[in-house]
């Protein structure tokens, strides 16, 4: 008696079909998320910059004032080239206020993708030449006293 083998080479050619079929899904499912994470992580960064522009301007704006700033700073332009900011622009308009009322500071910066940041303060206004306070202390710190101090309690303890 003759046994046949039955015969399973269409099996595995549709078995191969199938997985190329499946892993194809798996990896066009990959690259997507991929891709995206990709995006995320590209706008995240450009948002920290921008925060950080942001927060460099306000600064500069309460440092030297918000009554004398235009004087003393370009309120609209584009960041140097070789700074960290390089790919935004900047704009500040300062609403000056009246006596004993704040001036109204908008900060915006563009970013070269075309989305824009605006921050909206309220900046006191500098009084005077107030002069900048005494910072020494009364009397001098001897440290290694201190130390010594500190150590023979810890001892006796």
């Amino acid at each position: 008696m003759v046994s046949r083998r039955p015969n399973r080479r269409a099996f595995a050619l549709i078995d191969a079909v199938i997985a190329g079929v499946i892993l194809a899904i798996g990896l066009s499912a990959i690259l997507s998320i991929s891709g995206r994470a990709l995006l995320m992580e590209q706008k995240g960064e450009i948002e920290i910059r921008a925060a950080n522009a942001l927060d460099e301007l306000l600064s500069s704006v309460v440092t030297e004032g918000p009554e004398t700033f235009a004087e003393i700073q370009s309120t609209t332009g584009r960041f140097e080239a070789d700074s960290p900011y390089g790919d935004f622009e900047f704009d500040i308009l300062i609403e000056a206020g009246d006596a004993g009322i704040p001036a109204r500071v908008v900060v915006t910066v563009l970013h070269d993708s075309g989305k824009k940041y605006t921050i909206e303060t309220h900046v006191a206004l500098k009084r005077g030449e107030e002069p900048d306070p005494v910072r020494f202390p009364t009397s001098p710190i001897d440290r290694e006293a201190r130390y010594e101090e500190e150590r023979a309690k810890l001892e006796a303890d």
